[in-house]
C-alpha cells in the first residue's frame, strides 16, 4: 500500500471521528457551553453506552478534553483549541438546516455579538473572499485521478452500518442536518456526488457499497430532497442521481470538516488539493459573519430564544 493511500486514510479517519450524528449533536452542545455527562445525554438523546464511546472518540482525537469538577470522579467535557476549529461547520450546519428544515423544527437563531448583527454564516475563500459553492471549486488532480479518492472513501466503508434512528433529545436543533450527513454512508454517497457521481452502478463500484445499503441510502436522499432522481433512458428505464439544491448546499459544509480533518496532517502530506476558480489559489475555507466579516467564536455567539 503506497504512502498516499495512507495519507488518504487518515483524512477519511478524521471524517470519521467527525462526520457521526451523535458527534455532531455532542458538538453542538459543547458549542452552547454544555459540558457534563447527564446534560449531553438529555439534551442529544444519546444512550449512555453510545455517550460514552463518542465523548471518548471525540477526547482520543483532540476535540474535547476532561476536567474534573467539584469532589470525587466527576469531569466535564470542554472543547480543545482544535475542538473550536470546528466552530465553523457547525454553524454552516445551524444555516442549513434553517434554509431547508421545512415544516420541521427550525433552530433558534443566532446572533453574532461582535456586530450586533443576526449571524449568518458565509463560507468563503480565504485568498479573495469570494463565496464558495460546489461550481467554484476545481480538483487538483494527480495523474492517478480520482481513483485514490474513492479508495479514500472506500476505506471506511467497511466500519457502515444500518441507518440508526433519528435522535430523540430535548434539543431539537441540526436534527435533520445531523440525519443526513451524521449517517456515514450518506456522506460519502454525498462525497461521491460532489465528485460527480450520478449513476447507481457507479456509486456501488466507487465506494464498493452493498446493494441493499446503497437503494436505501439513494432513496432516503431522494425523500429528503438532497438528491433527485433522473431517468435518462427510457427503455429500459434508468435513472440518474443528481445533487438538488438541498444537497448542493451542503458543499461548504462537509468541505470544511474534510479540510479540518486534512489539516491535521503534516502540510507535505495532504492528498489532494482544492482550488478556487475565482481567483486560482488553492483553496482555505474561512466561515465568517456575513454582515461584518470576523471569524465567529463559541464566545461571540449567542443563541436567541425566537426565530
Amino acid at each position: 500500500m503506497n504512502s498516499g493511500l495512507l495519507i488518504n486514510r487518515a483524512v477519511a479517519g478524521g471524517l470519521d471521528v467527525i462526520g457521526d450524528r451523535w458527534s455532531l449533536l455532542i458538538l453542538r452542545d459543547a458549542f452552547l457551553g454544555r459540558r457534563r455527562f447527564e446534560e449531553i445525554r438529555a439534551h442529544t438523546g444519546a444512550s449512555r453506552a453510545t455517550l460514552t464511546r463518542r465523548l471518548a472518540a471525540l477526547v482520543d482525537a483532540d476535540v474535547l478534553y476532561r476536567k474534573a469538577y467539584g469532589t470525587g470522579s466527576r469531569v466535564e467535557y470542554r472543547l480543545t483549541a482544535t475542538g473550536q476549529e470546528l466552530f465553523g461547520a457547525s454553524l454552516l450546519a445551524w444555516q442549513w438546516e434553517s434554509r431547508w428544515a421545512h415544516g420541521e423544527q427550525l433552530p433558534a437563531r443566532l446572533r453574532h455579538n461582535v456586530c450586533g448583527s443576526p449571524l449568518h454564516p458565509r463560507a468563503q475563500c480565504r485568498a479573495c473572499a469570494e463565496e464558495v459553492t460546489l461550481d467554484s471549486v476545481d480538483w487538483d488532480l494527480p495523474a492517478t485521478g480520482l481513483e485514490p479518492q474513492f479508495e479514500e472513501l472506500r476505506s471506511i466503508g467497511g466500519q457502515r452500518r444500518v441507518r440508526a434512528e433519528p435522535a430523540t433529545g430535548s434539543d431539537r436543533d441540526l436534527a435533520t442536518v445531523s440525519n443526513l450527513i451524521g449517517d456515514r454512508w450518506t456522506l460519502l454517497i454525498l462525497i461521491a456526488a460532489f465528485f460527480g457521481v450520478r449513476r447507481y452502478d457507479d456509486y456501488a463500484r466507487h465506494l464498493s457499497i452493498a446493494s441493499n445499503i446503497l437503494t436505501q441510502r439513494l432513496r432516503f436522499l431522494v425523500e429528503a430532497e438532497v438528491l433527485e432522481r433522473i431517468r435518462y433512458q427510457q427503455n429500459p428505464p434508468r435513472y440518474e442521481y443528481r445533487l438538488a439544491p438541498r444537497g448542493r448546499d451542503l458543499y461548504p459544509l462537509v468541505m470544511v470538516m474534510r479540510q479540518w480533518a486534512e489539516q491535521r496532517l503534516p502540510p507535505d502530506q495532504r492528498p489532494l488539493a482544492l482550488r478556487h476558480k475565482g481567483c486560482g489559489q488553492p483553496l482555505v475555507i474561512d466561515v465568517v459573519c456575513g454582515e461584518c466579516g470576523q471569524k465567529p467564536w463559541p464566545r461571540d455567539v449567542s443563541r436567541l430564544t425566537t426565530n
